[in-house]
């Protein structure tokens, strides 16, 4: 790259830093079309597309950047959180996964992509279980916990995706963990009452709700659910 064209770019990314979001896609567009052989200036681009709602253009960008050097792990990330946004989960799955296979190769898989590839298993697990399809959902949840074990919030769906398999001592084994890790989590105390609740174990169901309201007097599940338990001993 000439030093007039090395200075046009400069000057492009730092409007894109400034979001000074047209000027910066001009000045790329010149950059791009002295030299298309530049994964970086696509890469680029596909930023600024992206920065300015442009999704389609930015998915354009990122690709041609991969498309000129396979190996371009920040090319495909971005990729990725641009499917993402567009909920493309599967297609955001594959570049994130192809990312973390390169970084994996390069300098071991890092926690931060571990973190954002869990967030899509997360996410596609939810729009499972929004179509009841319980046993997918489970399966993108589980892939999630396999990143990142830590994440209680995809232990408690993934909890959820078993009680509507009628897998009780799953779901129950996973919300007791939680419970372990954090014993204040009234979401998943509420839940593990449904869970015995499901199994016919009512005294116990009763004690987890009731133990949730003894901790927040206005936890509005916990109070429905012993109000249908109370009208299901009245019967």
């Amino acid at each position: 790259m000439d030093q007039e064209t090395k200075r046009l770019y400069i000057e492009a990314l730092q409007l894109y830093e400034a979001g000074k979001v047209k000027e910066s896609v001009n000045a790329l567009k010149q950059v791009v079309q002295l030299y298309p052989d530049y994964p970086d200036v696509h890469n680029a681009l596909g930023l600024v597309h992206s920065l300015a709602g442009n999704q389609e253009d930015a998915i354009t960008c990122f690709k041609k950047a991969i498309e000129l050097n396979p190996s371009y792990i920040e090319a495909y990330v971005n990729l990725a959180i641009v499917y993402n946004e567009q909920c493309e989960f599967e297609e955001a799955i594959r570049s994130f996964e192809k990312a973390a296979t390169l970084e994996t190769q390069e300098k071991g898989f890092s926690p931060k992509l571990k973190a954002k590839l869990a967030g899509v298993y997360r996410q596609l697990g939810d729009t499972y279980y929004e179509l009841q399809e319980y046993e997918k959902a489970r399966e993108e949840y589980e892939k999630a916990i396999g990143l990142a074990p830590t994440f209680l919030d995809v232990k408690l769906k993934l909890a959820k995706a078993l009680l509507q398999l009628s897998e009780f001592g799953g779901a129950e084994k996973l919300l007791s963990d939680i419970l372990a890790q954090n014993a204040s989590y009234l979401e998943a105390k509420t839940t593990r009452g449904l869970c015995y609740y499901r199994q016919q174990r009512f005294a116990d169901a009763r004690n987890q709700w009731q133990e949730v309201l003894r901790e927040d007097p206005q936890h509005i599940k916990a109070r429905s659910y012993l109000n249908m338990l109370k009208e299901k001993h009245d019967d």
